[in-house]
């Protein structure tokens, strides 16, 4: 393992469609659950309405840590970014308008389609969004071995396996995708 540098980060939370959202009880009980995420400006941003467990944990306690990772069918690549902060929420209407259509962005990107729902209806004043204010960010990551040849089939692609172009690559550190143009 060996650690990430800044812009391999940036790209891995530019392009992950899911993160794990960290967070401990007062008493220490842990609990994480999986979210959906928006990476801009240095900050995490997340569509977190104050309900149920996660309500309760975080209004106990708002220290979480956000953890992201990526990897390979036959795991001979990945990694993982951990960000560890203070979640605040996030009521500024302009900030909130940007993150949305940002979002909307990434998924409709990462999905290649847009889906109806998760927020797109939401006035932006009853939008519950929130930020994970970065104190601490680092990656790890594990990469092939420069001698192991990269092979299409074994990763379940025609050519790149981001896209599928015919192009021959070694991944870079990101999920798989469908190729939009104008991105």
């Amino acid at each position: 393992m060996e650690p990430m540098r800044p812009e391999e980060i940036a790209e891995l939370l530019e392009h992950a469609l899911l993160g794990r959202l960290g967070m401990a009880a007062r008493d220490g009980t842990p609990y994480v659950i999986p979210m959906p995420f928006c990476w801009y400006d240095g900050a995490l941003y997340l569509r977190l309405p104050g309900t149920g467990r996660k309500g309760r944990v975080l209004a106990e306690n708002d220290r979480v840590c956000f953890e992201v990772d990526w990897f390979a069918p036959d795991l001979s690549d990945y990694a993982s970014v951990i960000a560890e902060g203070r979640i605040v929420p996030v009521v500024d209407a302009q900030e909130k308008m940007r993150i949305r259509r940002l979002n909307e962005i990434k998924y409709c990107r990462l999905r290649g389609s847009a889906r109806k729902g998760h927020g797109r209806t939401t006035r932006i004043e009853d939008l519950c969004l929130s930020k994970i204010e970065i104190s601490e960010l680092g990656g790890r990551k594990k990469e092939a071995a420069a001698d192991e040849s990269f092979d299409a089939s074994r990763r379940g692609a025609k050519g790149c396996p981001l896209c599928g172009t015919g192009k021959r690559r070694k991944p870079k550190i990101a999920p798989k995708r469908p190729c939009t143009t104008g991105d």
